[in-house]
């Protein structure tokens, strides 16, 4: 049996407590060497995986080991030393679970993928909540059987489209309804943690999320999936509308510090980009355009360049070139920057506007839409 670890690889997508021992037995008809099993879970905090690997013999395999949290795990079987056909695509032999501090048995007549398991309340829990689940997902299937039934000219109506986007977005509300409803009727489950976890979008509610994550026991919150969702709640929460905006200093073309501070008072749109941003100079010219129109009530732009130390004289040139006359600060470090850190930022361009006390009141505000919010504020 060999333990190592390598970078992170794609893992079935499922979704403190004390730290135990697990031992997972799996019979897998009569395969033997050159059979092998592979475990993988992720392991938290990094971009790597935990994997195990063993023979099989009659079919058999076993893994040992230690985890302080449950794991969502893959167990993958490869049956014998034929190499992939590099132009048909492959076949993996794949079972998604959890592991936990137990024993847990896997049976299957010829695929793992095809395994019972047993001995694993989580792994039943996990049946159960798919289970309630199906009936709702399978909804998407029937959505799908009936767009593929349809004449190529229908599949071009746009009204049509329209009509299935609106069915499809109210089955995605009904499952998440359904998967709130078990979230808040089993606070002490795993999979309650699980449930929610998948109901929240990359943009959400932060405030409201958190409420309904402390409802959840302490053992779920401590785990390792509950530590994940508690920085995911906070790094949204941090820059939310309705949030302070988050303090930096900056120095400005001439080398001057720049305070976000030093405009409360006024309406501010705090303008991440960089000179070799294409979106970023396309945008510009909208930026100007509300600058100009919106500038003398009280409303200004400041400018944040995730240029490197290299890139400092192209930034200066695009800030003249695109006629971009309000602050820019930068300090040169690129994604690395403590302000762009400070924002959450992974892409530009990106936007915040901040009110004049100094809270955060919209953010990804491109084109037209800025217009019409600063209206909105200030009038036409």
């Amino acid at each position: 049996m060999k333990r190592f670890i390598l970078p992170a690889l794609l893992l079935a997508q499922l979704s403190s407590y004390a730290q135990g021992s697990y031992t997972i037995k799996g019979k897998v008809g009569h395969l033997n060497k050159p059979a092998k099993a592979y475990l993988y879970y992720k392991i938290r905090g990094t971009n790597q995986s935990f994997v195990d690997s063993t023979f099989l013999t009659d079919g058999n395999f076993t893994f040992k080991g230690k985890v302080d949290s449950p794991k969502e795990a893959n167990i993958r079987l490869v049956h014998d030393n034929t190499p992939n056909d590099p132009t048909k695509r492959p076949k993996f032999d794949v079972l998604a679970l959890f592991v936990e501090d137990t024993e847990i048995t896997l049976t299957a007549k010829d695929s793992i993928k095809h395994a019972t398991i047993k001995g694993s309340k989580l792994n039943d829990e996990n049946a159960k909540v798919n289970a309630m689940l199906k009936p709702h997902y399978d909804k998407y299937t029937i959505l799908n059987d009936e767009y593929n039934k349809q004449p190529e000219e229908k599949k071009s109506d746009k009204t049509y489209i329209q009509s299935l986007e609106d069915r499809a977005t109210a089955i995605q509300n009904e499952i998440i309804d359904v998967k709130m409803k078990y979230v808040r009727s089993h606070p002490d489950q795993f999979m309650a943690l699980m449930a929610f976890n998948s109901t929240l979008p990359p943009e959400f509610d932060a405030r409201k999320a958190e409420e309904d994550f402390l409802k959840l026991s302490a053992a779920v919150r401590n785990s390792d999936l509950g530590k994940d969702v508690a920085e995911k709640i906070q790094k949204v929460k941090k820059t939310q509308e309705g949030s302070l905006a988050p303090e930096f200093t900056l120095n400005d073309v001439n080398g001057k510090p720049v305070k976000l501070s030093d405009y409360k008072g006024q309406y501010v749109l705090l303008d991440f980009w960089a000179s070799w941003c294409a979106p970023c100079r396309r945008e510009n010219p909208n930026l100007i355009k509300a600058y100009h129109q919106f500038k003398d009530k009280g409303f200004t732009i400041l400018g944040v360049s995730l240029d490197k130390p290299e890139g400092k004289e192209k930034w200066l040139k695009a800030i003249k070139d695109d006629g971009l006359t309000w602050t820019q600060v930068s300090d040169l470090k690129g994604w690395d920057s403590p302000a762009a850190q400070l924002y959450e930022v992974e892409a530009i361009p990106m936007n915040f506007l901040i009110d004049k006390e100094g809270k955060i009141i919209a953010k990804y505000l491109r084109g037209e839409a800025l217009n019409t919010k600063l209206a909105e504020l200030l009038g036409q």
